[in-house]
């Protein structure tokens, strides 16, 4: 990491720490334990001409703190779901306020932590004066131990967690070495913190490696989060879309009706219908599905799939003044000419991407 590059990752808002440690966002524990290494042998070498040019405890508290942050999973979750800001000021979990998040300022305790030694080369070197030490990596690296199998467990979200994006702590109970020479066992309670983004699809699946039961013979499973949707009262999910269906009588379906939603945000939107509503007749409104997961300023669209709600019961008179309109409807029809109208609407001004021609939807705020 360069002076250039230094200063490159610490933006005015938030600092990039994924950049910092030169990784990406799906990294895991271990990469970031690599990086935090390499990084910290690369500016303790005074030699390096890269190093010339930059304040050292500078650069080497930015890497020591963006590796706290994402070797820490509830910190990591944090930071992902709502940047260094969030992270700094504190933020409303689902069991409490979370506080903000500071760093110490001394990267020479986070190496001390990290090495058991102020040099990021002691490991190696008690590997050299103790051979012992490097037959027990070696035997630790080398060891067949079979894996246990990925644990699945399903997560509902309902859609206005989907919709808002939200951070999810999960418990869970497993069994961890106490005592490697006695070889027993105890059960602990852990958080597991996860990160939900705005529009996350359906059945994404989320990872916490080796985080299953512990055991001296055998590598811990990896417990898997597999995301669904909860079922919600108006709404239901396609990909980024909102769909619904409105109840409609027949009267409305025929002559036109509007239709009030109300949306995941806790607006109201006022939908005219002017299009007589067919079996297959939908409605759809631009821009007011889910956030695109790619960008989340960009949305699905909400469609409106329709049910006519039929009388059970027509008086004789009602069904002959029906007959006569519907009649006269169908001998208009045949004595219209279409051309002259299908002219008109091409040059007719668009106020609105929809099924129904010049109509505008009313988008108010409650």
């Amino acid at each position: 990491m360069h002076s250039s590059n230094f200063n490159h990752y610490k933006h005015k808002f938030d600092t990039d720490y994924y950049g910092v440690l030169e990784l990406n966002r799906d990294c895991n524990d271990f990469d970031i334990k690599i990086a935090f290494r390499r990084l910290a042998i690369r500016h303790q070498n005074p030699g390096r001409k890269s190093n010339r040019n930059e304040n050292i405890k500078e650069v080497l508290a930015l890497v020591a703190e963006a590796y706290e942050v994402l070797s820490d999973p509830l910190k990591r979750a944090i930071y992902d779901q709502y940047g260094e800001t969030g992270l700094k000021r504190g933020i409303s979990g689902p069991n409490g306020h979370i506080p903000p998040y500071v760093f110490h300022g001394e990267p020479q305790r986070t190496l001390r932590d990290f090495f058991g030694t102020l040099n990021p080369y002691g490991d190696l070197v008690n590997i050299l004066n103790d051979p012992q030490t490097m037959e027990i990596i070696y035997k630790k690296w080398t060891a067949d131990k079979p894996k246990d199998d990925p644990i699945k467990k399903s997560l509902a979200l309902t859609l206005k967690e989907i919709f808002f994006g939200t951070l999810k702590e999960i418990k869970i109970h497993k069994r961890v070495i106490a005592n490697r020479e006695e070889m027993n066992t105890v059960s602990e309670e852990k958080i597991l913190p996860i990160s939900i983004k705005p529009g996350l699809p359906t059945g994404t699946e989320i990872v916490f490696s080796e985080e299953g039961d512990q055991s001296l013979d055998r590598i811990p499973a990896d417990i898997i989060f597999v995301t669904e949707d909860s079922p919600h009262e108006i709404f239901r999910r396609e990909g980024d879309n909102l769909l619904m269906t409105a109840l409609v009588s027949l009267k409305d379906a025929l002559v036109g009706t509007v239709i009030t939603v109300n949306t995941l945000d806790d607006r109201i939107i006022r939908v005219p219908i002017t299009s007589i509503v067919t079996p297959d007749y939908r409605k759809c409104i631009p821009n007011e599905g889910l956030p695109r997961i790619k960008d989340e300023k960009e949305r699905g669209d909400l469609v409106i799939n329709f049910k006519v709600e039929f009388p059970v019961y027509l008086p004789i008179t009602s069904k002959y003044y029906i007959e006569k309109a519907l009649d006269k409807t169908t001998q208009e029809n045949l004595n219209i000419d279409h051309s002259k109208y299908f002219n008109q609407s091409l040059s007719a001004p668009r106020l609105h991407k929809s099924f129904d021609d010049n109509i505008l939807i009313s988008r108010n705020l409650n």
